[in-house]
């Protein structure tokens, strides 16, 4: 017998604290689970084209509405730190496509100069000053809404990894190469419920719980939600347990 993972929300009023219940009441975390689950049930097949068409619409439209916010951003990453307005990292994407993730530099120049490619983590140095706001209110990812025109990302889906983990995950976690068969994304059901040290397979979790609803536009909306409600009152996860 499949698992449901997500009941038919349909018709329900949007209370966040309503929606937390529903979907952690009807959704199994254990292993075993997980694995009867995925045996029993494929993706449901990709999405129109005339969504992908709409989200690049909408992106282009949003570049031109937030532009003079876009140009304080610059001017305030240029002028508080030395080194590119823009930081440039290749990400996993697509059925396994490189391509380069694009977003406001919040590090000091070279970073990883000293570590080679590390995880950043709470309290993490090497964040600017100005990198740190940006991150807490997410607005370091503003330029991706390029990437979306470009076709290589969506608004939601599962945040993209770097190959090098990637590969290091894809050896270690069951299943986490299904997160390839959707577009990746600016924010995801993983970023609005987990915390920000969350482990991938803690993660996994709520991208593959996403990806197999993905189509559920109150899911959509309520993902929106939220990570519009973090950008402007820097709030924390939601805080599920996986």
């Amino acid at each position: 017998m499949p698992i449901r993972l997500l009941p038919n929300l349909s018709g329900s009023r949007v209370f966040p604290s309503e929606i937390k219940s529903k979907i952690m009441s009807s959704t199994h975390w254990d292993n075993e689970s997980f694995s009867r689950y995925f045996k029993g049930h494929n993706f449901t097949g990709p999405l129109p084209f005339r969504f992908f068409f709409f989200e690049k619409l909408l992106a282009f439209l949003l570049l031109v509405l937030i532009f003079p916010v876009f140009s304080l951003l610059v001017v305030l990453v240029k002028c508080t730190s030395r080194g590119p307005v823009f930081f440039k990292q290749v990400r996993t994407g697509y059925r396994g496509k490189i391509f380069s993730v694009l977003k406001f530099r919040t590090m000091v120049e070279n970073a990883e100069a000293a570590t080679g490619a590390t995880l950043s983590w709470q309290g993490d140095p090497r964040i600017t000053p100005i990198g740190n706001i940006l991150r807490k209110c997410h607005l370091d990812e503003l330029p991706q809404l390029i990437n979306i025109i470009n076709g290589e990302m969506s608004f939601i889906g599962p945040r993209p990894e770097r190959p090098i983990f990637t590969d290091k995950y894809n050896a270690e976690i069951e299943h986490y190469a299904l997160r390839e068969l959707v577009r990746p994304g600016i924010t995801g059901l993983a970023q609005i419920c987990c915390p920000y040290d969350a482990t991938a397979a803690q993660k996994l979790k709520f991208d593959l719980l996403y990806a197999f609803n993905r189509r559920s536009l109150l899911l959509n909306f309520m993902i929106a939600y939220y990570t519009v409600k973090k950008m402007l009152f820097f709030k924390k996860s939601i805080g599920f347990n996986a």
